[in-house]
């Protein structure tokens, strides 16, 4: 399509140019001659950029076709399971809640491993500064246990918990997802538990949080 563009713009810039050429009466012939191969090529341009749009709309077509197709696949070889927890933990005057917990076999693609993944495990998580100073907290850093062995680390592009810091008598929220390579069927996650690292203002000894054991029922 630039190229056509570029057609069209030199095409127009002639024509402009054999206009004014008429307007000498030595070189009208030049003139003629110039008008006319500017507006065959500004007309050979024009249909090149409607063919090039037309090229350009099918291949879009072709990628939604392409990622509604993958949506559907992913949906009819996976399922999740949502588990409704009541873990809580206000330890150092941080409080922790964590709410869900859901167990899916639907691949993911993990940034981790660079790579498809078989399933995930995704924690719904609740945190509260009752501190006098800021919180840092990097749960999505943290160590996620479960049947099926350990994940160091959610995956940052999956995971909606972009919050660092939790200023005082604050609350932020969000997901962790944690690709899991082993899995096979919802079922064979019985239980998870996660543990992970958050500082009080300027301190470096760190806030350590071990849910231990949460079971999924």
């Amino acid at each position: 399509m630039v190229t056509w563009i570029l057609v069209a713009t030199i095409a127009f810039v002639l024509f402009l140019g054999g206009l004014i050429t008429l307007f000498f009466p030595s070189k009208r012939k030049i003139g003629a001659i110039i008008v006319t191969i500017a507006m065959l090529l500004l007309v050979s341009a024009i249909i090149g950029v409607f063919v090039s749009f037309g090229k350009l709309q099918e291949v879009n077509n072709e990628v939604i076709r392409y990622s509604a197709q993958k949506e559907t696949a992913k949906s009819s070889t996976g399922e999740t399971k949502n588990y409704q927890v009541q873990y809580e933990n206000s330890e150092d005057q941080l409080t922790k809640k964590i709410t869900q917990i859901d167990i899916s076999t639907q691949p993911v693609y993990s940034t981790l491993d660079g790579k498809e993944v078989a399933g995930s495990v995704t924690v719904h998580l609740e945190m509260t500064n009752h501190m006098k100073k800021p919180v840092k907290t990097y749960p999505n850093q943290g160590q996620l246990t479960t049947d099926l062995g350990m994940v160091n680390g959610g995956d940052a592009v999956l995971s909606e918990f972009d919050s660092t810091e939790i200023a005082p008598e604050k609350t932020i929220s969000g997901t962790l997802v944690f690709p899991l390579p082993k899995i096979s069927s919802i079922d064979a996650v019985s239980w998870v538990a996660l543990s992970w690292l958050s500082y009080e203002g300027d301190d470096t000894e760190p806030i350590i949080t071990d849910t231990g054991k949460i079971p999924l029922k």
